[in-house]
């Protein structure tokens, strides 16, 4: 006859098989980019360098680029990699010390340690791992309500000062990691919701080695804003995959069939 604590041994090896091959459902990896959901700070993605072009006029374009310097809190994040961006916005409307942007786009790469330069805009580049697109909300206190990203400036617009800021929110729309960042996390207040809340900080500071600002999208000089930028939204875990949902089955079958045999000798019994 099977005891209590028999079958409350057979419960256990259900429940650690169960486990065990559903452990690493917090950890997600996705072209070496490896983050835990589990985190307190699930999900921020923080940006290490930044740097992006000068905008004068409505109709301007904003490029940028730079590098991710921790996900959660984690600066190891990817091992043997980097994880690097560009960005453009197009300027679309400029009110005293309000800047609003819209047509946003974000373009992530994953790409060797070691090979991204922070003073070479080129060096940017490698297997794409994930897509933002600017999402439209409005934002209170801006004369224009109508944007993707809003900008406040200290100093001019073309030479913005320290203290200076953007805010705005993104989708994930495409790449290998958009399918664990489309959280819809962060309500737009028009009744849709977007994925990421960006913040960033930015003034002028051109490399020291520029003596006046360029065009040429490929030369450091074209980019004399720095900044720093962060994400947050929250991370979308994945249906468990079939081998997890058979090693949990197993455990369950395992203590199903010690009940039975429970019952069977019970019944021999009677």
């Amino acid at each position: 006859m099977l005891t209590k604590k028999r079958i409350a041994a057979a419960l256990a090896c259900a429940c650690a098989l169960g486990v065990s091959g559903m452990a690493s459902a917090t950890m997600i990896d996705v072209n070496g980019v490896s983050w835990d959901t589990a985190s307190p700070f699930d999900l921020t993605i923080q940006s290490l360098n930044l740097r992006e072009t000068s905008v004068m006029n409505v109709g301007d374009v904003l490029n940028g680029y730079g590098e991710i310097g921790s996900i959660n809190g984690n600066n190891s994040f990817c091992s043997g990699c980097e994880l690097t961006f560009k960005f453009t916005y197009t300027v679309r409307s400029i009110a005293g010390n309000q800047v609003v942007f819209d047509m946003g786009s974000f373009q992530f790469y994953t790409q060797a340690a070691g090979s991204f330069n922070f003073g070479d805009p080129t060096s940017v580049g490698g297997d794409p791992w994930v897509t933002l697109t600017g999402h439209t909300a409005p934002q209170t206190g801006f004369v224009d309500p109508n944007g993707q990203l809003y900008a406040t400036v200290t100093g001019s617009v073309s030479q913005p000062g320290s203290q200076s800021g953007g805010f705005g929110l993104v989708d994930a729309t495409g790449g290998p990691a958009a399918q664990f960042l489309d959280s819809n996390h962060w309500s737009d207040g028009i009744g849709g919701f977007a994925d990421f809340q960006l913040q960033s900080s930015f003034s002028f500071f051109p490399a020291s080695t520029c003596t006046s600002v360029t065009t040429n999208l490929d030369d450091i000089c074209t980019y004399p804003i720095q900044g720093n930028g962060s994400l947050t939204g929250r991370s979308v875990l994945a249906v468990p995959e079939p081998a997890e949902l058979g090693l949990f089955g197993v455990g369950l079958g395992l203590l199903g069939f010690f009940m039975w045999r429970r019952r069977k000798e019970y019944g021999g019994q009677a």
